[in-house]
């Protein structure tokens, strides 16, 4: 890609993206003229979105009657509604004596019957708004063919309890967060397959997410993404915690556009509440912002993270490349990732596979079609030993 660049100003001063202008004097629109939609793109006219679909995941919400005994299951994670507990096994009658048989997940599923069960669990007593809001979403996520593939199953909502809990199929290979903290010590040319993997298959789930399903996650980030091992090196990364999530054209509850600021996108920090609202466009800098941070190996603004105010105004200047391009470990390591993405035939910045994301301004952003269809163009320039490599179902 040569209107993409990445200049380092001779003053020290901060990283910035320009484009370069063509001969005839008109700026480069590579990434606004991407190649053709992937045959997966055509998801969206198989399953037309309709109020319906989520009208009837409020009534069809898979209730499973049963107290989970979560005395020696392990704690993986918690927030600020709920705690995630992994279980080996659910029980197999329910309180009242009735079989207890999960729904299964969708049909057309590449994975296997899990060995382990996630249970989200209500932390809060005012929590049980939002678990049915996340068992509703979920439903109507689940509803479309292909959901398992980019969104971990949800099971069903328990009610054999006072305080509400969730269960998912457990992912075994924990979350990207632990990954990209742990990537340092990994060979690069390992920390390269993972990026170029784990980036195909998000962007292509949030292809999933908004054009099939037409859901806005609200709160994309490193820790919402749940790996799960496979037959290979590479883990399949999926989304978790839609709880703040929400059907776009719909009015958003109360609990949504919450999030994490350091993977806001800018015009979420406005005051004014038409912009604050989380869209489309604000999923897509927030994948922006969790693949930039595996590309550099942590989160873009780790100087500012123990200072809320200076964290804040750096995310509404909408430049998190500059403020990751200030880490010198950060820099040499997407040096050397450049390096081997040009050894490997990869052609142009490497940045530029998420710079499209990390506009600004919203609607100077790639939508998730657009995104997909950059990045495909991107890999299959790679030699095809490299490209076989990565694994990827496309």
């Amino acid at each position: 890609m040569q209107g993409l660049q990445i200049r380092t100003p001779a003053n020290g001063g901060s990283y910035k993206i320009t484009t370069e202008t063509s001969k005839n004097g008109s700026e480069d629109q590579e990434m606004l003229t991407p190649p053709s939609t992937p045959a997966r793109a055509k998801l969206s006219d198989q399953f037309p979105f309709s109020r319906r679909s989520l009208d009837a995941a409020r009534s069809h919400v898979s209730k499973l009657d049963f107290t989970p005994d979560l005395s020696k299951a392990q704690l993986l994670g918690e927030g600020v509604w709920s705690k995630v507990y992994s279980v080996p096994a659910l029980p197999t009658q329910s309180q009242h004596g009735r079989p207890l048989t999960p729904p299964s997940t969708p049909h057309k599923s590449s994975f296997a019957s899990p060995q382990q069960y996630a249970i989200k669990t209500a932390s809060r007593s005012d929590a049980a708004a939002v678990f049915q809001a996340e068992a509703q979403i979920l439903t109507h996520v689940q509803s479309y063919d292909s959901s398992s593939d980019f969104v971990v199953p949800f099971l069903g909502l328990c009610t054999g309890t006072s305080s509400p809990s969730l269960v998912f199929q457990c992912a075994d290979a924990g979350t990207l967060e632990t990954l990209l903290e742990s990537s340092s010590d990994l060979p690069l040319s390992s920390v390269l397959d993972l990026f170029l993997h784990t980036l195909q298959q998000l962007t292509y789930g949030l292809y999933f997410l908004h054009k099939t399903t037409n859901t806005i996650h609200a709160d994309i980030k490193p820790a919402n993404i749940l790996l799960s091992s496979t037959s290979s090196s590479l883990p399949t990364a999926r989304y978790a915690d839609f709880s703040t999530s929400f059907v776009a054209h719909t009015t958003p509850s109360s609990h949504s556009g919450g999030g994490t600021y350091s993977f806001m996108a800018p015009e979420q920090l406005s005051r004014d509440s038409e912009l604050s609202t989380p869209t489309y466009a604000s999923d897509i800098y927030s994948l922006g912002i969790t693949l930039l941070s595996l590309l550099c190996g942590g989160n873009p603004f780790a100087s500012l993270l123990n200072n809320g105010f200076r964290l804040r105004e750096a995310v509404k200047m909408g430049d998190a490349m500059s403020w990751a391009m200030q880490e010198p470990a950060y820099e040499t390591r997407v040096e050397q990732l450049q390096k081997l993405w040009q050894e490997r035939g990869g052609q142009g910045n490497i940045l530029s596979l998420v710079a499209c994301a990390l506009r600004k301004k919203r609607e100077d952003r790639a939508d998730a079609g657009a995104w997909c269809r950059k990045v495909d163009a991107a890999v299959a320039k790679l030699s095809k030993a490299e490209t076989v490599g990565l694994g990827i179902r496309c």
